[in-house]
C-alpha cells in the first residue's frame, strides 16, 4: 500500500507551528508495511487544498490528511475533498445531536457555525473523537482511501491509535518495513558513499546515506512478511557494512554519542 501525508494549515506555511503531526504518522507507517512516498503542507485556500489532495488521490492508495476540520471558515479539509471528488456534502442528524450533546454536557451554548463538523459526503464514514468537537473522515472511493484527521495532536493520536491504525491493520498484506541506523564518525558524507557503494545498488534491503550533526548515518530497510524476517534480511548487510566501514563506526538505532562516550568513560 502506497502512502501519502497532507498536513492541513496556513500557520505551518508561515512557521507558527512546527508540523509533528506527520512525523507521528510517518514512524508508524512502515511497521504496519504501509510505504510512504509523499508528505505535503498546504494552506487554508481550498482550490490549493482540493488540487493537493486530487493529486495525492491519483497517485497514491491511502491519503491521510491532518487538520482544517475545526468549525471556522478557513477550515476547509471537508470541503476540499467533496470538491476533489465531486459529491455534495450533507449535514448527518446523528452527527449533529451527538455535537450539541457534547457541548450541553460542559454547560456550553451550542455555536451553529459548529454544524459543519456533522457534515459528510456519501462515500465518507466519521471517526469518532471523543477529544474533541471535529469527527474525522474515512473516505473510499475508486479503490483508494482518504483519512481526514483532527489538527490538534492529542486528538489526532487518539484517533489514529483506536480508530485508524486497527481498521488500515486489517487492510494489509501483512509485511513489514523495518529499519536499522548504523552511526559513523570520523568519515565525510561523500567519501563514505565512495566506501558502501557496492552495497547501494541493494533493493532489499536498502541502504540510505545521510549526514547528521553527530556524523554520518547509514539507514538499512528491509521489507519481509515478519520483523523477525526483515532482522535476518538486514542482519549480513550490516555485517558487510561494518567490515567496510570499521572503527568509524560508533553507535546503532537510539544510542547517542553523548551516552556512548559516558559508557566508555565509566569501563
Amino acid at each position: 500500500m502506497k502512502a501519502e501525508i497532507i498536513s492541513v494549515g496556513t500557520e505551518i506555511l508561515l512557521g507558527d507551528i512546527l508540523d509533528t503531526n506527520s512525523q507521528y504518522l510517518a514512524v508508524r507507517l512502515p511497521p504496519m508495511g504501509i510505504d510512504l512516498y509523499y508528505m505535503s503542507k498546504v494552506g487554508d485556500n481550498l482550490q490549493r487544498l482540493a488540487e493537493t489532495i486530487g493529486r495525492a488521490h491519483k497517485r497514491s492508495d491511502l491519503v491521510l490528511i491532518t487538520g482544517g476540520l475545526g468549525p471556522t471558515e478557513d477550515d476547509l479539509t471537508r470541503e476540499a475533498i467533496a470538491l476533489t471528488l465531486d459529491e455534495e456534502m450533507y449535514v448527518d442528524a446523528d452527527m449533529e445531536q451527538r455535537l450539541r450533546a457534547f457541548f450541553a454536557a460542559r454547560g456550553f451554548s451550542f455555536p451553529e457555525r459548529n454544524v459543519k463538523q456533522a457534515m459528510l459526503i456519501p462515500s465518507a464514514q466519521a471517526i469518532p473523537n471523543p477529544r474533541g468537537t471535529a469527527p474525522g473522515w474515512w473516505v473510499e472511493k475508486d479503490g483508494r482511501i482518504i483519512v481526514a484527521m483532527p489538527g490538534p495532536p492529542a486528538e489526532l493520536e487518539r484517533m489514529w491509535e483506536v480508530e485508524v491504525a486497527p481498521r488500515l491493520a486489517r487492510l494489509t498484506t501483512g509485511d513489514v518495513i523495518l529499519s536499522r541506523t548504523v552511526k559513523t564518525i570520523g568519515i565525510g558524507e561523500g567519501h563514505l558513499d565512495e566506501m558502501v557503494s557496492p552495497l547501494l545498488k541493494s533493493e532489499n534491503p536498502t541502504v540510505g546515506v545521510y549526514a547528521k550533526p553527530d556524523g554520518v548515518h547509514l539507514r538499512l530497510t528491509a521489507k519481509a512478511s515478519t520483523q523477525e524476517a526483515a532482522r535476518r534480511l538486514i542482519q549480513p548487510m550490516e555485517e558487510e557494512l561494518r567490515r567496510l566501514v570499521g572503527d568509524a563506526v560508533w553507535g546503532v538505532d537510539d544510542d547517542t554519542l553523548e551516552g556512548v562516550i559516558g559508557a566508555m568513560l565509566k569501563e
